[in-house]
């Protein structure tokens, strides 16, 4: 691989590293499967993340100096404001992750923007932070979303693909790109009866997740893109698991040419950029096939 950096990113760095949490406290899952509080068994797994992983993540990250941020529904930070206040306080940025983890493709623009802005209050009053970041919680972007994420005091958001460095909506929102193969869901979310979700019955080995996760930043080091790790604390937070973050992250600390931030920090470099996306783009292409088409 000898292709060189397309990303300019500061201080001379070859690529950007963001740990992303999604702190859901079972929220997620109950949108998907109504009863899942009436299964004690079940739920039990998604409460540990509130009792025990948020804790563990939050030390880890002191332990090895490495700032995150976390995404939050609003109806979480008031049930565990003490958890959300001493995430803020080790330095870490809080993100919107919705109130209840609603679907904003089922709602018009005016009750997205109230939920938007009820929730980015709430997680500011908790937290004391100018939350500006967002995350997507469930469902699919609905058309011209961005614009009403940015009247909502929004400036970025970490939701959609398409690319893996930083790119700009037409509205100037910032969209820093996730993909799949960085989250810990697909390899940790699991339960046996039943099946929840299905097909994800057993676990997988921890030498491989961390392997995975190792090639993928040693591959996005050398394009120049950034490297967004999700994790939950119900998943990554538990006393084993844990380990897999502490290799990884030792393991990107040998390298001084990695730029270790905040999502929030990401999106502020690249806005000041002031780069804009080509028509090829693919957040610019579903619009051209509207226009080429006569559709509104």
């Amino acid at each position: 691989m000898s292709t060189p950096p397309q990303y300019s990113w500061p201080a001379g760095k070859r690529c950007a590293v963001v740990v992303s949490v999604l702190f859901d406290d079972g929220v997620d899952a109950v949108a998907i499967a109504p009863d899942l509080p009436s299964r004690s068994k079940s739920y039990s797994v998604w409460q540990y993340g509130a009792r025990r992983g948020v804790d563990r993540l939050v030390q880890t990250l002191a332990r090895l100096q490495v700032p995150s941020t976390w995404f939050v529904p609003g109806s979480v930070a008031l049930r565990h404001p003490d958890a959300v206040r001493a995430i803020a306080a080790h330095g870490h940025e809080l993100a919107s992750h919705g109130m209840g983890i609603e679907r904003y493709d089922a709602l018009d623009a005016g009750a997205a923007a109230k939920f938007l802005r009820e929730s980015r209050q709430i997680l500011t009053d908790v937290s004391g932070q100018d939350v500006t970041g967002f995350r997507l919680p469930h469902g699919r972007w609905p058309r011209r979303f961005d614009a009403v994420l940015q009247c909502a005091g929004y400036r970025y958001s970490t939701s959609l693909n398409g690319d893996d460095v930083p790119y700009t909506h037409a509205s100037g929102l910032v969209e820093i790109p996730v993909h799949s193969e960085l989250d810990d869901r697909p390899y940790f979310q699991f339960n046996f009866t039943p099946a929840f979700p299905p097909g994800h019955s057993r676990l997988p080995d921890y030498d491989g997740v961390l392997a995975n996760w190792q090639w993928e930043f040693a591959a996005y080091r050398h394009y120049g893109s950034c490297y967004v790790l999700q994790i939950h604390p119900e998943w990554l937070g538990t006393a084993g698991r844990i380990d897999i973050l502490t290799q990884l992250l030792t393991y990107i600390h040998t390298h001084d040419d990695v730029w270790l931030t905040t999502a929030v920090a990401v999106a502020d470099w690249h806005a000041a950029q002031g780069l804009t996306v080509p028509d090829t783009h693919p957040i610019a292409v579903y619009e051209e096939y509207r226009r080429e088409r006569g559709l509104a």
